[in-house]
């Protein structure tokens, strides 16, 4: 089976007509069907029951059990071909998320050459993404923020460091006055967030379950700036792990009494297998030793 087989079978298996995966690989119809007979005859096996002007197209059981092979080799080949592009140009694309690249980069790139820094390509995005994204070679490595230990046997993440959250409230605020809370106490408290592909939204939804509370959220953004400044107007209160550093005197933070809170953990996370360049190989070290 090669790739070209492997993209025609796996496309039928989603459009159920071949003319569909022809027009879409602007080939014949013809095509499409030889491709598909040589992979029966090799496989030796009916891959599909062909359909009628009354019946679409479906996959036999051997054809269901080659279509997972099928993408896997499909997934394989996409992913080599962004490695080495990026190897070839000197070039390592890391995930970056925001709280990330502003509360802890700044240290580890001074351990990075100025050709280092120049070779690095960062993709700034939420934790949740990010993973998606590591996983189907957008991404070389990646910084992240999570909360639960990670088992995907495709990555391998080094640990950083970990922090718990807290509530920041605006200094003038009747919280203000005290110096720790309980979630379910904040209950009628209008929230402005991060939008829900950072981990900061899961455990908040964690919190607000466990509490059996469902607190008003206004706003949501991308930007920890946006809700630090938000809070310190009095607009609304915040939610935020302790590895963003606020530095505005109008912000008071509230330690969260509840118990079992999850910790915001940062790690560096790593594609198992993936091959670096020398170029890479020496960035990444860099990296790896500041999670250790």
């Amino acid at each position: 089976m090669n790739i070209r087989e492997a993209a025609y079978y796996v496309s039928l298996s989603e459009e159920k007509s071949f003319s569909n995966v022809a027009k879409k690989y602007r080939v014949s119809q013809p095509t499409v069907s030889a491709a598909i007979k040589r992979l029966e005859d090799e496989f030796g096996s009916q891959l599909l029951v062909r359909g009628n002007p009354h019946r679409t197209i479906a996959l036999t059981h051997t054809g269901e059990q080659l279509l997972g092979h099928a993408q896997e080799i499909l997934y394989h080949y996409q992913l080599a071909k962004t490695e080495i592009k990026n190897s070839e140009k000197r070039r390592l694309v890391v995930g970056m998320p925001p709280i990330i690249e502003t509360n802890y980069f700044p240290k580890i790139a001074q351990r990075l050459s100025p050709e280092d820094l120049t070779s690095i390509q960062t993709v700034e995005e939420g934790s949740i993404s990010t993973m998606n994204d590591l996983k189907n070679g957008t991404l070389d490595i990646s910084f992240l923020g999570y909360i639960d230990q990670i088992t995907d046997q495709m990555i391998d993440v080094h640990q950083i460091d970990q922090q718990s959250f807290s509530i920041l409230v605006a200094i003038n605020s009747q919280l203000a006055k005290q110096q720790r809370v309980n979630f379910a106490d904040l209950k009628n408290q209008n929230f402005i967030l991060f939008k829900d592909s950072f981990v900061h939204d899961r455990v908040f939804r964690q919190l607000s379950n466990t509490n059996h509370v469902r607190p008003k959220v206004i706003f949501r953004t991308n930007a920890a700036q946006s809700i630090v400044n938000m809070v310190a107007q009095g607009i609304g209160i915040g939610f935020l792990t302790n590895a963003i550093k606020i530095k505005n005197p109008n912000i008071v933070r509230l330690r969260l009494d509840d118990p079992l809170q999850p910790m915001f953990k940062i790690g560096l996370a790593l594609r198992r297998g993936m091959v670096f360049s020398e170029a890479q190989e020496k960035i990444v070290a860099i990296l790896k030793s500041t999670a250790k």
